[in-house]
């Protein structure tokens, strides 16, 4: 009795060995990845490339979890774990990888990258045959260990698919290593030993599958340790944490400045709520579309070109203005700064910009009154002494025409300050309708304008002055008046050869006129 219970508790104890050993073997390692997808997911909930490599330390988890099963259970439902659980989580953790490498290289943004996702298609064909019999795996599922090493031609190929998938890995790997993505090399590394690893420890499992040496199976998931690691750590160092994700995202939307990031065919990959506003459109409309299609009254052929040769030679843009019409039909004057970065080893344009658009219109305001009468809209005097230096300095002939409007306090007494504005008004509509070619046309102040006007054009307009003065102007519902006008005119640079030699003949010859007028006819 107490050699049977000696060899019962031996037993029991050899037992609770081997649990410690393959919960110390699987258990461990599969916790730690659960513990990985928790950090990775929760630095960035938002983010696709993080949501997948979270995905891929999950089931690759489940891998570890569905070798520790059969090993304790072995040999209840052998096949179906072996068959479903661990190579379907591999198949999975597989399709996650290729996912993962085809995101960080940027593989779907380019031109037909849509086709890429045809790569997937092998893997969840194999994974739809697992229920085919005899075809994943072969054994009976006895006592021995001997049906674990017995795979069937779909496992075969199942093997081969994801040995495929981690060759295109592989590949995009070195692209991205070229690129110099400092990322790129830690994963080259983790690939690099996970292959080696892999296969020595599988290609001895089959080797010595019916021998002593059988043991070697128990370490093949392990070569996913290194892969897996070199991804978190190259996450760790080159990738935003979650307190710099908020502090980015907080900075991002909230900037005074709108941001955008484009490529070189103007395509938008990201931008700030400042420039869906600016622009007059929805953040889905704007990614991934050509800025320029958003910017109506611009050269759209020249501003492509422009781009280009921006990118081509790394030219950077400072207090550059633009202004167009956005989608709302409002015109936006923008104040343009912009930069190269290196983005996941792909050069890209970030722009920074401010709406000056009130502050441009305001500017233009200020230039406006500066030269310009307000009543009349006509230049003013600082605009027409500025019109006849530049004439004077360009020893161009031409003739000064000084116009003086007759009896306008009369027309202020009998009708109204109103009457006389329109007045004025009139008379600055007749200079703006006879004006043409070279002539310049002012209002000096009061009822008194000013013209520049070509030497043998300047009989003709005259004429054509006093023709539409001829035609009465109706002040108010029920009276109108006939206004008129004197005028004087001297020549350059027969009559002097500066302005007030000018202007003091062309007044002294108005005067001449106006002392002439009798009455104004009303």
């Amino acid at each position: 009795m107490r050699l049977k219970n000696s060899r019962l508790t031996k037993s029991m104890v050899g037992d609770f060995l081997k649990l410690l050993f393959y919960f110390l073997l699987y258990m461990v390692p599969a916790c730690l990845f659960i513990y990985m997808a928790g950090m990775v997911y929760s630095n960035n909930r938002h983010s696709a490339k993080h949501i997948t490599c979270s995905l891929l330390y999950v089931f690759t988890s489940m891998w570890f979890l569905g070798v520790f099963t059969t090993l304790v259970i072995y040999p209840t439902a052998f096949n179906a774990i072996t068959i479903y659980w661990v190579n379907g989580s591999i198949s999975i953790a597989s399709l996650l990888s290729l996912h993962l490498w085809l995101m960080n290289a940027s593989m779907y943004n380019k031109k037909n990258g849509k086709y890429l996702k045809l790569l997937f298609l092998p893997g969840i064909l194999m994974i739809m045959t697992f229920p085919i019999d005899s075809w994943m795996l072969k054994g009976n599922g006895g006592n021995s260990l001997d049906s674990m090493f017995t795979p069937g031609p779909g496992i075969y190929l199942l093997w081969m698919v994801d040995f495929l998938n981690l060759i295109i890995i592989l590949i995009l790997t070195v692209i991205e290593m070229k690129k110099g993505n400092n990322a790129a090399r830690i994963w080259f590394k983790g690939i690099i030993l996970y292959f080696v690893w892999t296969v020595f420890m599988l290609s001895a499992a089959i080797l010595f599958q019916n021998t002593s040496f059988y043991f070697f199976f128990y370490f093949i998931p392990h070569g996913s340790l290194f892969w897996l690691f070199a991804i978190f750590i190259s996450m760790s160092r080159f990738d935003y944490l979650s307190s710099y994700e908020k502090r980015y995202q907080i900075l991002f939307e909230r900037s005074p400045l709108g941001i955008l990031i484009m490529d070189e065919e103007t395509n938008v990959l990201e931008a700030s709520p400042k420039i869906l506003k600016y622009l007059g459109v929805t953040r889905k409309e704007l990614l991934q579309s050509p800025l320029v299609s958003f910017l109506s009254g611009i050269d759209k052929v020249e501003y492509i070109e422009e781009h280009h040769k921006l990118f081509e030679n790394r030219i950077k843009l400072e207090n550059y203005e633009m202004t167009f019409m956005n989608k709302l039909e409002e015109q936006v004057t923008l104040l343009v700064d912009s930069d190269f970065i290196m983005v996941e080893g792909k050069t890209l344009q970030f722009v920074m910009v401010k709406d000056i658009t009130e502050a441009k219109a305001i500017e233009e305001r200020m230039k406006f009154l500066a030269y310009h009468d307000i009543l009349t809209g006509l230049a003013n005097r600082a605009a027409f002494e500025k019109q006849i230096t530049s004439l004077i300095n360009e020893k161009e002939m031409f003739n000064l025409l000084l116009l003086d409007l007759n009896k306008l306090k009369r027309i202020n007494d009998t009708f109204g300050h109103q009457a006389g504005d329109q007045a004025i008004q009139h008379i600055a509509d007749i200079l703006r309708k006879v004006t043409k070619g070279k002539h310049h046309t002012a209002r000096l102040g009061g009822d008194e304008f000013v013209m520049l006007l070509n030497v043998e054009n300047t009989e003709n307009t005259i004429e054509a002055i006093r023709q539409q003065l001829d035609i009465p102007l109706k002040v108010s519902q029920n009276n109108q008046i006939r206004v008129s006008a004197s005028i004087g005119v001297s020549s350059y640079p027969l009559d002097g050869e500066t302005i007030d030699q000018l202007y003091s003949i062309a007044d002294k010859r108005m005067y001449v006129e106006k002392h002439d007028v009798r009455t104004v006819e009303y």
